[in-house]
Parts: C-alpha cells; sequence; structure tokens
C-alpha cells in the first residue's frame, strides 16, 4: 500500500480524498504545513507552488488540493480568493452582489499537485465541479460548523444548500456525481498504472 501525505489541516477535504480513492491501494494521512499560498486565480498554479514548497520540507509522497468557486454571474468572483472573499465582504456582501441577479450558476474548479521524492515537478490533475445554484438566501447550518459558502451554494438536483447535508453525505455525492473526473481518483489510477 503507498501511503501519501495530504498537505492539509482540513479533515473535510482528507474524507472526500479517501472516500474517493477508497478501492485503490493508497493510504491517506493528513499534515498541516504552513505553507503559502500564491495569489493567483488558477487552481493549477496555485497547488503546483503549494507542491514545490510542501516538498523541501516533506520528503515523502505527497499531495495538496486548491478548489475556488466561480460565480457566473459576478465574472467568475471569487475565484479562488475565498477565503479573501469571506473576511473581506462576507457571505452576507456576497449575497448583496447578487440582488436581483438571475444567473444563479457557480462552480467549483479544483486541481490536485502530486509530487514524490525523484519528481523535479508535480503532476497535476484538475476537474470542475459544475451547475450549482447560489441560493436566494444565507441558509443556518444543520450539521455544526460549516464553510460560508456552503450556506449558499445549492448542489445539482438538490433543493437546499450544501450545509444542509452530513459531511459523509458530501464526501459521497462527490465522488458519485464526478467519479470519472474528481482529481483525487485521476491521481488514485495513474498511481495504479505506474509499474
Amino acid at each position: 500500500m503507498k501511503t501519501i501525505t495530504f498537505v492539509t489541516g482540513n479533515e473535510t477535504k482528507l474524507r472526500h480524498a479517501r472516500e474517493a480513492m477508497r478501492g485503490f491501494d493508497v493510504d491517506i494521512v493528513g499534515k498541516k504545513l504552513d505553507i503559502l499560498e500564491p495569489r493567483e486565480e488558477d487552481p493549477e498554479i496555485v497547488v503546483r507552488e503549494k507542491a514545490l514548497q510542501a516538498a523541501k520540507i516533506v520528503n515523502l509522497p505527497l499531495m495538496v488540493e486548491d478548489s475556488g468557486i466561480f460565480i457566473r454571474a459576478l465574472g467568475g468572483f471569487p475565484k479562488n480568493f475565498v477565503h479573501f472573499a469571506i473576511e473581506s465582504i462576507g457571505i452576507e456582501g456576497i449575497m448583496k452582489l447578487m440582488v436581483e441577479i438571475k444567473d444563479r450558476h457557480a462552480e467549483f474548479r479544483q486541481s490536485l499537485a502530486y509530487i514524490e521524492p525523484g519528481m523535479a515537478d508535480p503532476i497535476i490533475f484538475s476537474y470542475v465541479d459544475g451547475s450549482y445554484t447560489i441560493a436566494d438566501k444565507i441558509w443556518e447550518p444543520e450539521f455544526g460548523d460549516t464553510d460560508d459558502f456552503n450556506k449558499i451554494l445549492i448542489p445539482p438536483g438538490e433543493t437546499k444548500p450544501l450545509s444542509s447535508f452530513s459531511p459523509e453525505w458530501l464526501a459521497e455525492r462527490d465522488t458519485k456525481a464526478n467519479e470519472d473526473t474528481i482529481h483525487y481518483r485521476k491521481l488514485a489510477k495513474w498511481l495504479s498504472s505506474r509499474p
């Protein structure tokens, strides 16, 4: 079994990775590191830089993940600057920007970089989880603490936002809805195809 260090302190990301890579000969362990996050709009650039930084600290096979939320009516805003948007205008500010906007489409764009000792550059896998809808109000979470965007992002085929579902359901939904394209599974397949 191959052990991969997932450079994250986010339990939700760990849960999603483990769910998506279940059935492959991979063990995912989380490790929180203080690395700089590049201010870039493209998740692929962000994960590449983060992976190269982490590889200098952790001399083991590792992966890093980054995602952005792209709201079509806002020209893609907040893109990869989700934390900045929450810290500056908050979810209430996002909702003010969406007042009277009919186009409520949003999507997650996610990238994953994998690097191991001996690799000069990471390999990158990306995917888009699309067709989300921005709610017309901020919902109270039903499952404890949640990211602010989860209170307004309604997944395809649902009528309530992400904060209305259990973390386990979200991980399963993420994997099933994106089974052939999810970056975690792409990495697992790539690893299993290597000699």
